[in-house]
C-alpha cells in the first residue's frame, strides 16, 4: 500500500512519539516496582522476606538481615508486602545493568 501524501504531510509536523533514552528518562508510574531497597536499620531479621520469595534470591547474612541478588529478582514485591516493620520498600529505579553478577547483590 502506498504512503499517501496528506498522511505524510501530516506525520512529518507531528512530534515524535519516542524519547531519546540516555538523556530523556520517563518517569515510572506511581506503583511501579523497581528495585528493592532495604532499611537495614528498621529490619528485625524476622526472615518473612525470605521465605514469601517466590524466587528465592533473598538470604539473611551473619546479623540476620536480608540480602537479595537482584540478578534473579522479579521484582514481585511479595518481600516488601510480607515485611512488618516496612524496612523493605520497592523503589523506582529501573536501570539496573551492571557488568558483574556480582555487583547486582543488594545488601
Amino acid at each position: 500500500m502506498p504512503v499517501v501524501l496528506p498522511d505524510l504531510i501530516r506525520n512529518l509536523f507531528r512530534k515524535p512519539s519516542t524519547l531519546k533514552y540516555p538523556y530523556e528518562k520517563r518517569e515510572p508510574p506511581e506503583e511501579f516496582r523497581g528495585k528493592p531497597v532495604v532499611n537495614r536499620k528498621e529490619c528485625i531479621g524476622c526472615k518473612l522476606c525470605a521465605m514469601v520469595c517466590p524466587s528465592n534470591v533473598i538470604t539473611m547474612d551473619s546479623q540476620n538481615k536480608p540480602v537479595i541478588d537482584l540478578g534473579g529478582c522479579i521484582f514481585c514485591g511479595e518481600c516488601a508486602s510480607a515485611c512488618p516493620r516496612k524496612a523493605i520498600v520497592m523503589s523506582n529505579e529501573y536501570e539496573l545493568a551492571v557488568y558483574k553478577k556480582s555487583q547486582a547483590i543488594s545488601k
